[in-house]
């Protein structure tokens, strides 16, 4: 199981009553290790290696790692690379392009994309939910050209609405994101 933060290090310091609770039943998440490392790559080719924290529940016998919202779980690349690629998608460019421009394999960048698009209707859904519960003003309006377009939009919108309303500012904008889709932007459960 996987919980994402914005702030990994400031979970890890936070005393236990303000850890994150059990996704399943809600008991009170202890320090438990760690996860084992791995290396990611983040935008301009820096490689970043991460040790994420991992949790366990008092009420039950499942562990969970903590996962900061710049990593998304099993991908090899943050979740700012992934979003600079899904907005550009966004934005109409194709595959190819993105992934010259961002030093990543076609094949790689074809897959998020792919994935993106499938899901395209339930991140739409979570960005509108979100927006709708914390700013309803800054709902979007205008309709988009593609599915992904308006996933993109919505998810921008709430990640905004999530920083105005209850902090955040300081975290990049797709960290948000991936709070917000508990980090399966690109994993979401299969609709139906």
């Amino acid at each position: 199981m996987l919980i994402e933060v914005l702030d990994a290090a400031a979970a890890r310091r936070a005393p236990v009553r303000r850890l994150p609770r059990c996704p399943d039943y809600g008991g009170a998440l202890r320090p438990w290790g760690r996860a084992r490392s791995r290396t990611v790559r983040d935008l301009g080719g820096q490689l970043l290696t991460v040790r994420p924290d991992r949790a366990r529940c008092t009420a039950c016998p499942a562990t969970h790692v903590v996962l900061d919202a710049a990593l998304l779980p099993g991908r090899a690349y943050t979740v700012h690379f992934v979003g600079q690629a899904l907005l550009g998608a966004a934005r109409g460019r194709g595959h190819r392009t993105l992934a010259a421009e961002l030093d990543a394999p076609e094949s790689t960048v074809r897959g998020w994309l792919r994935r993106a698009r499938r899901l395209a209707h339930q991140l739409w859904t979570v960005g509108v939910q979100a927006v709708v519960a914390l700013d309803p003003a800054a709902l979007p309006t205008l309709d988009r050209p593609t599915p992904l377009a308006s996933a993109v939009e919505a998810l921008i919108a709430a990640a905004l609405a999530v920083g105005r309303r209850l902090g955040g500012e300081g975290h990049g904008l797709w960290q948000r994101i991936a709070v917000l889709t508990r980090g399966r932007l690109l994993a979401m459960s299969p609709s139906g």
